[in-house]
C-alpha cells in the first residue's frame, strides 16, 4: 500500500468493497513461523516508528504472539533482537537432545533469558495499551486438540507463560506447557498441556471475524502463493494411517494442513462487508523455521520493514493522507528507505468481495494514527462477555 496504487505487484492481498464503510472492529493477525517471524518484526517495528496501531483485536500464533507483545509494549527491535540472538544460540535448538529424551527446542532456557534485565518485556506498558481491546494468543490443547484463545489480560497465568504455550512446537518441546484453563461455558476447569497454536489455529482470521472484525490485517510469514496442501503428506498419510491409527507426527501435520486450508478458504471468499488484507514479503523469504543464518534473518527483517512502509503509504492513501508530504512520520520513514528504488519489490495483491449495494453515511475511521499515545487503563462498561475459551 505504498507508492502507486497499481495492481497486484504487491505482497498484500485484499478482499473488500471499495465503497464499504468500516463499521466493525479492526483486527491484526500475526502468523507464526519460527524464525520467519523476523519478517513480522520488521513490519511491526515500522509501524511503531509511524505510531500506527488502530487495532481493536490482536491475535498471534506462536512467534506471532511474541511479536504482538513487543508491539503493544512499544519495544521496537525487541523481537528482532531475540530472534537474531537467542534463537540462534546453541542452547536453544539441538537435534541431538531428542535422542536423550530432552527438548530439541529449549523454550525453558529461552524464556528464562527473557527475565534478565536487558531482555525484560515492558508488560506494564503492554497491559495499558490493550486495556480497552482484545489481545489473544492461540494454543492447541494436547488432550482435545482444539484451538484455545488465551487472553493474557484475563489469565491467572503469567503473560510470558501464554506466549510459551503458543510457541511449544509438538515433539520438539515434548508434551507442551501446563496451563489451568477456565472455560466460561463449563463449571469445571482443567489443567492440561498446551502446544503451538499453529496446529489448530495457524491463521486465526475466522476467529477475528467471529469477534466482530470487519477489517482484518494479516501478516504472513510464507511466500505469496503458498499452499498448505502437500501431495506427499496426503500420500504418506494414506499409507501410514491405513490401519486407522496415525503416527503422531503425521497426525499433527494433517491437522495443521486442514486448519490452514480452512482459513485460506475464508480469506479467499470472506463474508459480505469483510475486508481481509494480507501482507507478504516481496521477495522470497530466506529464513527457515529454525536454523537460519544471521544474514538470512537480516534480509527478511529488511523485507518486513519495506512491507510495513508500503502498507502505511497505501493505508494513508485510502484515508486521504499522503505519506511523505504533510505527515512528519512519512518523512522519517522515507529518509530511511528509498521507496522509489524498492517499490517494485513490495507485493500486495487485491481481491474484491462486492457488496450488494450497501451504502451508508457512516464515516470510515482512519487507520493512520498520529501520534502514538500509550492507552490508559479504563473500565469498559457494558461490554458483552463472549462465551469463548480463555486462559
Amino acid at each position: 500500500m505504498l507508492g502507486q496504487k497499481s495492481a497486484p505487484s504487491l505482497a498484500y492481498s485484499k478482499a473488500r468493497n471499495a465503497d464499504m464503510p468500516n463499521r466493525g472492529k479492526v483486527a491484526l493477525v500475526a502468523e507464526g513461523g519460527g524464525q520467519r517471524g523476523i519478517f513480522t518484526a520488521g513490519v511491526l517495528d515500522t509501524w511503531l516508528d509511524a505510531g500506527h496501531d488502530p487495532f481493536d483485536i490482536l491475535i498471534g500464533t506462536s512467534a506471532g504472539s511474541q511479536n504482538l507483545t513487543s508491539f503493544v509494549a512499544r519495544q521496537k527491535g525487541y523481537a528482532k533482537r531475540l530472534i537474531r540472538g537467542l534463537t540462534r544460540h546453541k542452547r536453544f535448538f539441538q537435534m541431538g537432545r531428542g535422542l536423550m529424551g530432552k527438548h530439541i527446542v529449549d523454550l525453558d532456557w529461552y524464556f528464562d533469558k527473557t527475565k534478565e534485565a536487558n531482555r525484560l518485556l515492558d508488560l506494564d506498558t503492554a497491559k495499558a495499551n490493550v486495556a480497552d481491546r482484545e489481545i489473544l494468543f492461540t494454543a492447541t490443547n494436547s488432550r482435545d486438540r482444539q484451538a484455545y484463545f488465551l487472553d493474557p489480560m484475563k489469565s491467572t497465568h503469567n503473560w510470558v507463560d501464554l506466549i510459551k504455550a503458543s510457541s511449544a512446537l509438538p515433539l520438539l518441546y515434548k508434551q507442551g506447557v501446563p496451563l489451568h484453563i477456565d472455560v466460561e461455558t463449563k463449571p469445571a476447569a482443567n489443567t492440561d498441556f498446551y502446544l503451538d497454536g499453529g496446529l489448530a489455529a495457524p491463521l486465526p482470521v475466522t476467529e477475528a471475524y467471529k469477534r466482530g472484525a470487519t477489517k482484518i490485517v494479516v501478516i504472513r510469514t510464507v511466500d505469496k502463493g503458498f499452499q498448505a496442501q502437500s501431495p506427499w503428506l496426503q500420500k504418506l498419510s494414506a499409507v501410514m494411517c491405513a490401519t486407522g491409527t496415525c503416527p503422531k507426527t503425521i497426525d499433527y501435520l494433517l491437522q495443521h494442513e486442514q486448519a490452514y486450508q480452512k482459513e485460506l478458504a475464508f480469506i479467499e471468499n470472506p463474508p459480505e462487508g469483510v475486508e481481509v488484507i494480507q501482507i507478504f514479503a516481496s521477495d522470497k523469504l530466506q529464513s527457515k523455521l529454525l536454523g537460519s543464518s544471521d544474514a538470512q534473518l537480516r534480509h527478511d527483517y529488511k523485507l518486513g520493514k519495506l512491507a510495513g512502509i508500503r502498507f502505511l503509504d497505501e493505508d494513508a492513501q485510502d484515508v486521504g493522507v499522503s505519506v511523505g508530504e504533510d505527515v512528519d512520520v512519512g518523512v522519517k520513514l522515507l529518509d530511511r528507505v528509498d521507496i522509489a528504488q524498492h517499490s517494485d519489490k513490495i507485493s500486495i495483491t487485491a481481491d474484491t468481495n462486492q457488496l450488494a449495494g450497501n451504502k451508508s453515511d457512516n464515516v470510515q475511521r482512519s487507520s493512520f494514527t498520529m501520534p502514538f499515545p500509550v492507552r490508559s487503563k479504563q473500565q469498559i462498561n457494558g461490554r458483552k462477555q463472549e462465551k469463548r475459551m480463555s486462559a
